[in-house]
């Protein structure tokens, strides 16, 4: 039986200092990453090694219904390094800033957590080189 493989769909731009509403956006520097081993995938599946890179935020439709598509990307802005640990769900035990995040989540403990402990919802799609390209380019 054939393996089925979830497609997501997003609309990857350039990465510009200009967001697409004019608004001034900080942007990763140059050599950050290669733009050819970028992965969208769920927070979920984030695992040691893989070096994320931005998110893909939602498009929502007229009164904020969420459409099933991207409409646009958030790079992180500064140099990225590998994660040391799997996505895993919230734990608001961890730290001080899960304790935080869990507050805040209210009835949605949902959410799951990468490094530096930041909350991403279930369904968030992420911007990740995985760590066999990241692997190769650190090499």
């Amino acid at each position: 039986m054939p393996e089925t493989i979830p497609l997501h769909r997003v609309i990857v731009s350039p990465v510009t200092n200009r967001g697409p509403f004019g608004a001034r956006m900080v942007v990763p520097p140059a050599d950050a990453f290669d733009p050819a081993t970028v992965r969208v995938i769920p927070v979920s599946e984030v695992r040691a090694g893989d070096v994320l890179v931005g998110t893909a935020q939602p498009h929502y439709g007229p009164l904020l219904v969420p459409l099933d598509r991207a409409q646009w990307v958030s790079y992180t802005s500064h140099k990225t390094k590998p994660q040391t640990a799997d996505a895993r769900p919230l734990d608001p035990a961890h730290c001080d800033w899960c304790a935080h995040n869990a507050r805040n989540a209210g009835k949605d403990r949902s959410c799951w957590t990468v490094d530096g402990c930041t909350t991403y919802r279930p369904d968030s799609l992420l911007l990740v080189v995985p760590r066999e390209y990241a692997q190769e380019a650190g090499r």
